[in-house]
């Protein structure tokens, strides 16, 4: 695995830029997002979604611009990109994204810490 992640950094800048095509275009029909400590209105544990529609139309049912993060850390190998990133809050977020053979995102798997990145211990 390399430090960086050009692929990570791309996804991160349209993300931030509520570029909903772009991040649809990076998943393959079958996709799989977990998330753990998800930060959504209605407070879960956890959540897990499956299908590219599905997540769709998540994104497109989104009330105002995604929230914005900045990377902290990104690596990347050929089949895995590894960020952790910072949210509006402070709060840090750990995301592996696998890729397939067509070099789509299959799975997601986010965590959220729950504590602040600055001034704080991990």
């Amino acid at each position: 695995m390399q430090s960086g992640s050009a692929r990570g950094e791309q996804l991160v800048e349209a993300w931030n830029r509520s570029d909903v095509e772009f991040i649809l275009d990076q998943l393959a029909a079958d996709i799989v997002l977990e998330a753990r400590l998800p930060k959504m209105p209605v407070l879960l544990s956890s959540f897990r979604l499956k299908g590219k529609i599905k997540f769709s139309l998540g994104l497109r049912s989104y009330p105002r611009k995604l929230p914005t993060f900045n990377i902290v850390s990104a690596m990347e190998d050929s089949h895995t990109i590894c960020l952790v990133l910072e949210d509006a809050d402070h709060y840090l977020l750990a995301v592996t994204i696998e890729l397939n053979d067509d070099d789509k995102f299959v799975r997601i798997i986010s965590y959220r810490s729950g504590r602040h990145l600055r001034g704080s211990t991990l």
